[in-house]
């Protein structure tokens, strides 16, 4: 037992994460039990699956790394419920189990591994193709390994923790170094236009940039923001610097510097504006997704680079700008889409229910201000599921989209059809105030009838449909709410599946 507890206390001091915790302490419960094999699970209950972590096998059972089995009716499951943790004859305890007789399991032990907030993690088995005498300090020893494991698990959950925690906080203080002004105008903003210009107020009240000149690219060109009193030849030299400058440093992903004492174009350029010959030059860039949507040039006077703490942040914010004004804009646009399929099943493309409820909710009213009359037709596609189950789900798709375009190309301007549920469909026709119920009702139902039987040729697939049941509803001013009027239809529906059901059985 000595031995034992050495190798026990070796496993756990030098132990770095699960792994190198759990393997020691599996070939240590096999070593002590005897057991075939010793192995460690993970557990999803949502994807509803069991799978081994780390397994340690000896003689004939092998129950390898990986292995993947459904949760719902395994032996640590088993175990769980019936608080089973040690079973000494599995084919008489678990005799109905499947992968118990495929393996011959005689002797299983199986605990549950909780993470400290209760949740399982898993469970730490052993099994063995052979009767194998599992003593009770046996059993308390494989309840130990699961807490030293539990622990293990818990640890690597807080150091994860902490080192995200920490990575939060450096980033936090990163934030914290950018300028509060430009940070502020920039979390308001709706213009990366106007943030420019008064990023370029901020930056005029440093001396060592006499000359600060905002921007924005318009259809592929620098255009000034600000109108400084320049010459034409002037305004052809920052529009030169403007694109040297900007493209380098959008190809580079940075604030570009230079100091340009050797470059004789550059220095021309900076004689044209007034300035010494050679300088630092800097240009701030507002980068949308790699996109160049405006900066800001600065030139200097200074014979050394000044220094670019203030520049890089303005940079980065201003990038941050156009990024999420850009993200907005395509946020917006949508939404707007959104707001469309929002309305539409997205298989049939017809209206769904919330579509069918706003529409019958305004026609009502309509009618009830000007006149009108309404047919409801409830359709439900007799024998649907019987399609899925013979020729699957993706005939059956292509058999609710055939269905729908039939349906909308024999309805008129005004009507309405919508997918109501699954395989249940409304059609909902105007009539004039005068017009005949019966005789409108009565060609209503024969068109759908005809509409919706008959032969569907689906993705190689033939089928020959005998037609929906169909309920019909008559709406007037002064009738029902759209809730009963839906209700009526339903109930006609179903009155028309019973009878036809009844005339099946004949």
């Amino acid at each position: 037992m000595n031995l034992y507890l050495e190798q026990l206390a070796q496993s756990v001091t030098t132990a770095s994460d699960l792994e190198s915790l759990t393997r020691p302490l599996l070939a240590l419960l096999q070593e002590m039990t005897g057991l075939d094999s010793t192995y460690l699970t993970k557990v999803d209950q949502t994807a509803g699956y069991q799978q081994i972590l780390y397994a340690v096998n000896a003689a004939s059972l092998t129950l390898p790394e990986g292995l993947k089995v459904p949760w719902e009716d395994t032996l640590c499951r088993r175990a769980i419920l019936q608080q089973r943790f040690v079973t000494q004859d599995v084919p008489a305890i678990w005799g109905d189990s499947d992968a118990a007789r495929d393996l011959g399991l005689q002797t299983y032990v199986s605990v549950p591994v909780y993470l400290s907030d209760g949740e399982l993690f898993g469970t730490l088995c052993g099994a063995s193709a052979i009767p194998t005498e599992v003593e009770d300090k046996h059993s308390k020893i494989l309840q130990l390994f699961a807490q030293l494991i539990a622990w293990q698990l818990e640890r690597e959950r807080q150091l994860s923790l902490q080192s995200r925690r920490a990575q939060e906080a450096e980033h936090r203080l990163h934030g914290m170094s950018l300028l509060a002004e430009l940070g502020d105008l920039c979390l308001l903003a709706s213009s990366l236009n106007e943030v420019l210009k008064k990023a370029t107020v901020l930056l005029q009240q440093l001396p060592e940039w006499p000359l600060v000149l905002p921007f924005r690219q318009h259809i592929g060109q620098p255009e000034l923001l600000a109108t400084p009193k320049l010459t034409m030849e002037q305004h052809d030299a920052v529009y030169y610097l403007i694109r040297c400058y900007s493209q380098k440093a959008v190809q580079q992903r940075q604030l570009l510097w230079l100091c340009d004492g050797s470059n004789e174009a550059i220095n021309a350029m900076r004689d044209i504006l007034g300035l010494k010959p050679s300088g630092p030059v800097a240009c701030i860039t507002a980068v949308n997704h790699d996109e160049l949507e405006g900066g800001i040039l600065l030139l200097s006077n200074q014979d050394e680079l000044p220094e670019s703490t203030l520049l890089h942040s303005c940079s980065y914010y201003l990038s941050l700008l156009a990024t999420r004004l850009y993200d907005q804009s395509c946020l917006e646009q949508m939404n707007k889409e959104l707001s469309v399929h929002a309305l539409h099943d997205p298989l049939t493309a017809l209206a769904n229910r919330r579509y069918l409820h706003e529409s019958l909710q305004r026609a009502m009213a309509q009618k009830k201000r000007h006149g009108g009359q309404m047919l409801l037709a409830f359709i439900d596609l007799d024998k649907f599921k019987r399609i899925n189950d013979d020729y699957g789900h993706q005939v059956g798709d292509a058999f609710l989209v055939a269905l729908a375009k039939r349906l909308q190309a024999v309805m008129r301007e005004g009507d309405l059809v919508a997918r109501y549920g699954g395989d249940e469909f409304i059609v909902v026709a105007c009539l004039a105030a005068d017009d005949d119920v019966e005789l409108a009702s009565s060609r209503l139902h024969a068109k759908l009838m005809e509409t919706t039987s008959g032969t569907f040729n689906l993705s190689g697939v033939t089928l020959q449909y005998n037609g929906p049941s169909i309920g019909m509803a008559h709406w007037q001013p002064g009738g029902v709410d759209m809730q009963s009027l839906i209700q009526q239809a339903d109930q006609a529906m179903y009155l028309v599946k019973q009878q036809r059901k009844a005339a099946e059985q004949d």
